[in-house]
């Protein structure tokens, strides 16, 4: 186990700057994932910790120890890529062994480390076979089993599941889960699949245009989003967004026929402006005559998405557990839980609290 600490980190390709002074510090045995929008600089932020990448400023700590300018190979750290990197013409347990006979290592030493390393990935009956024969679930224990006969310090994730099929990528995010309370590894992970952040990590990174946007535990952010960004990002479905306008005295949502909100924090007539966030499973409604029509539905089995057009270019979603069955055409009177609404400027997009 290593902790990792990045000090003001930037990164400029020629005009371009696609890391913009990240720091970031993940303790020992964290299982942090960096999450966030494709193009968002979280790959290229991955490279920089590998020493794939040096960074144009700041630092790169790893166990107490300055890596900025070392050299990827003798930083401590294991690196799984999206796409495997496994050598065809060599058998799982050559895959899994090359490192460590590269370095001349004892065979004793080697045929201990990769014994130990299948037992803990289920490999063992796999050791023969060459990477052509296996699943794609497989190949990915092997690629990170290659990283845990290293001995590395640090397990570095490159968005590894997005090549599987979405029972698989269930499969393996408990798999990876089991693996590091087994080890007890610290795992940097990245994805831009909010679903794999808030079920595998300890913590959370969101990234946004190379910038932190903010860092927590999954629920944290999900329950206590610091602004808009991170609430529309966390969370599936996704939070509604409404923009509310304040006289002085009350607020209210036009889009939902001037729908007055009764409890909403200390605001001013020269900021009246707001945007009001609001979940799914918050959106109150019921058959009526007057309202929004139901444009699409979503049939999840214990669940159901509905989608009301509010204007042109803007939907409602409202989730129902199906106790009460619409179809797309009917009408429905929406109204909102008030307790669970989020209120967010709408010039900044930060939080109002």
């Amino acid at each position: 186990m290593a902790e990792v600490i990045l000090k003001e980190v930037t990164k400029d390709f020629g005009k371009s700057t696609v890391i913009n002074d990240v720091s970031i510090k993940i303790n020992e045995g964290d299982f942090c994932v960096i999450v966030g929008p494709s193009g968002c600089g979280k790959s290229t932020l991955l490279r920089i910790i590998a020493g794939l990448e040096i960074p144009t400023n700041g630092s790169i700590i790893i166990n107490s120890k300055d890596v900025t300018t070392v050299d990827p190979a003798n930083r401590g750290i294991g690196m799984v890529f999206q796409n495997y990197a496994l050598y065809p013409h060599m058998t799982v347990e050559e895959n899994m062994s090359f490192g460590l006979r590269m370095n001349n290592a004892p065979k004793t030493k080697i045929n201990k480390r990769v014994g130990e390393a299948a037992k803990i990935l289920q490999l063992t009956e796999l050791m023969k076979r060459k990477p052509a024969s296996l699943s794609g679930g497989q190949r990915q224990r092997v690629a990170i089993g290659r990283a845990i006969v290293k001995g590395s310090k640090v397990f570095l994730f490159d968005e590894p599941l997005s090549n599987l099929d979405a029972e698989l990528r269930v499969e393996m995010r408990i798999e990876l889960t089991r693996l590091h309370k087994e080890l007890g590894a610290t795992i940097i992970y990245v994805t831009h699949d909010q679903t794999e952040a808030m079920t595998m990590a300890d913590k959370i990174v969101v990234l946004r245009n190379g910038c932190v946007e903010q860092v927590g535990k999954p629920l944290e952010l999900y329950a206590n989003p610091d602004n808009k960004f991170v609430a529309g990002f966390l969370g599936s479905p996704s939070m509604n967004f409404l923009e509310a306008k304040f006289d002085g005295k009350d607020l209210k949502i036009p889009s939902l026929e001037n729908l007055k909100i009764k409890k909403f924090p200390k605001l001013s007539k020269e900021n009246s402006k707001v945007t009001i966030g609001v979940r799914p499973q918050d959106v109150l409604f019921k058959r009526s005559t007057k309202g929004k029509k139901i444009e699409f539905v979503e049939n999840l089995g214990n669940l159901s998405i509905y989608h009301s057009r509010l204007d042109k270019s803007h939907s409602l979603l409202s989730e129902s557990n199906n106790k009460e069955s619409l179809a797309p055409g009917e009408i429905i009177q929406i109204t909102l839980n008030e307790k669970s609404l989020y209120f967010f400027d709408q010039n900044s997009g930060l939080r109002i609290r």
